[in-house]
C-alpha cells in the first residue's frame, strides 16, 4: 500500500477541554501518532467589583501666564502680566466593567481594556506654588489680573489632563498596571504561571493584537 499521510481534524466542541482544534497526522508506514496545537484560544471572563482603577500617575511643574493689555486713544496703557508656577499631580483611571473578558492564547492572555481617563479636578501643591504679577505703566490691576489666573487653573488643568500629551505619558504606565492586576487573577482563578513565557498583553480601544508566534 503507499505511503500516505491522513489528517484528522477534530473541532474544539468536540473536544473535553474545549477552545483548541486538535490536528492528528497518522504515517501508515512508520505508525506513528503526533499531534499538534493548531489554534488553541480560550476565553475567560474576569469578575471584579467594577468602580474605578488608577493606572498611572504624572507629576510635572506646570506655569500659567496671564496677560492683560490696554490703550486709550491709541495710547499703549501697558500690559499686566501674571505667572503661577506649581507642582501638578495628574491621576488616570480606567472605568471597571463588572465582567472582563479576557482571552487566552496559549500563554498569551490579551487584555481589551477601556480608554484611560484623568481623574478630576487636577492635584495641585499650594504649598510650594510661586506667584509673579507686574501691573502694566499706567495700570493698576496686577492683583485682580492674578486672581482671574487662579481662578482658570482648575480649568486650564483638565484640559491639559484630556490632551494627548499627558496622556500619552501615562498609557505606558497604565498599561503595566493593567497588565499587573489581570495577572494577579490569573494566577488565583486560574494555572497561570508567573514566568517569562506567560504574558498579559493590554490592548486600549483601537488597538489591533500583535503577532502571536
Amino acid at each position: 500500500m503507499r505511503a500516505g499521510v491522513v489528517a484528522v481534524a477534530l473541532g474544539a466542541a468536540a473536544l473535553a477541554g474545549g477552545g483548541f482544534v486538535l490536528s492528528r497526522f497518522i504515517d501508515r508506514d512508520a505508525r506513528e501518532v503526533r499531534s499538534t496545537l493548531v489554534a488553541p484560544e480560550k476565553p475567560v471572563v474576569m469578575r471584579t467589583k467594577g468602580g474605578l482603577l488608577e493606572v498611572a500617575t504624572v507629576r510635572a511643574l506646570e506655569r500659567f501666564t496671564r496677560e492683560d493689555s490696554r490703550d486709550f486713544w491709541g495710547i499703549d496703557l501697558g500690559t499686566t502680566v501674571s505667572q503661577i508656577q506649581v507642582p501638578v499631580t495628574y491621576r488616570f483611571h480606567i472605568e471597571m466593567a463588572r465582567e472582563w473578558p479576557i482571552e487566552l492564547r496559549g500563554r498569551t492572555a490579551i487584555a481589551r481594556a477601556p480608554a484611560i481617563k484623568p481623574s478630576l479636578p487636577v492635584a495641585f501643591d499650594t504649598t510650594a506654588m510661586e506667584k509673579y504679577t507686574r501691573a502694566g505703566w499706567a495700570r493698576f490691576n496686577k492683583e485682580e489680573n492674578l486672581e482671574a489666573l487662579e481662578r482658570s487653573m482648575t480649568s486650564t488643568l483638565a484640559e491639559r489632563a484630556a490632551g494627548d500629551a499627558y496622556r500619552g505619558l501615562a498609557e505606558d504606565a497604565a498599561r503595566r498596571t493593567i497588565a499587573e492586576f489581570v495577572t494577579t487573577w490569573l494566577l488565583k482563578e486560574t494555572d497561570w504561571k508567573r514566568d517569562p513565557l506567560h504574558k498579559v498583553v493590554v490592548l486600549f480601544p483601537g488597538e489591533k493584537p500583535p503577532p502571536l508566534p
